[in-house]
């Protein structure tokens, strides 16, 4: 029997999220976060946006569509706060490459639906990846996402949501994905 990818609706904070948490937002192959919850996710993971630029500058947008970025946590640090006991935050960044574009200039829904299942079961396999060859305690545990394309992109969720409940994870680490709104 296929097993298929679950989605948890929580309401509450995608960032505060337990250390090796993955943490997955839709992006635009454009190397903008400029906006929306991809601005939140600049502001609070100011290094993994460098990543995910470098990541647009060195691949043309018809290569990146439909395909995700993993950003370990080395590089998504997040600034340290005031509070001296609390510890840094060690998240993974996964953007998925769900429209070529932004703005005005975006893709059709359909288009982004088109690519938003090969888009995620890429980052699975790249987590699948990453977990086979991390120690322990660097494995990626809790897996969150927004309500992806939803926002900026424009897509009703009810149409994502059917896309990604329809991937096989029967030989994936992940299996599920906390969706924080």
């Amino acid at each position: 029997l296929e097993a298929r990818l679950k989605l948890i609706e929580e309401s509450g904070d995608i960032f505060d999220a337990p250390p090796n948490a993955l943490l997955i937002h839709a992006c635009n192959c454009q190397g903008s976060w400029g906006a929306g919850i991809a601005k939140a996710f600049k502001d609070s993971y100011g290094d993994a946006y460098h990543d995910y630029v470098d990541h647009c500058n060195e691949n043309k947008a018809e290569s990146l569509i439909g395909t995700a970025l993993l950003i370990p946590p080395a590089a998504t640090a997040l600034k340290p706060s005031n509070n001296k006991s609390s510890p840094e935050r060690k998240h993974f960044v996964g953007c998925l490459f769900t429209s070529r574009f932004y703005g005005k200039r975006k893709d059709s829904p359909t288009k982004i639906l088109d690519v938003s299942g090969p888009a995620m079961e890429d980052l699975l396999s790249q987590v699948d990846a990453w977990n086979a060859k991390a120690k322990p305690d660097s494995r990626i545990g809790e897996v969150r996402m927004c309500k992806i394309n939803s926002g900026l992109f424009a897509v009703p969720w009810p149409k994502t949501k059917a896309v990604l409940k329809s991937i096989n994870v029967s030989k994936r680490d992940v299996t599920e994905i906390k969706v924080i709104s």
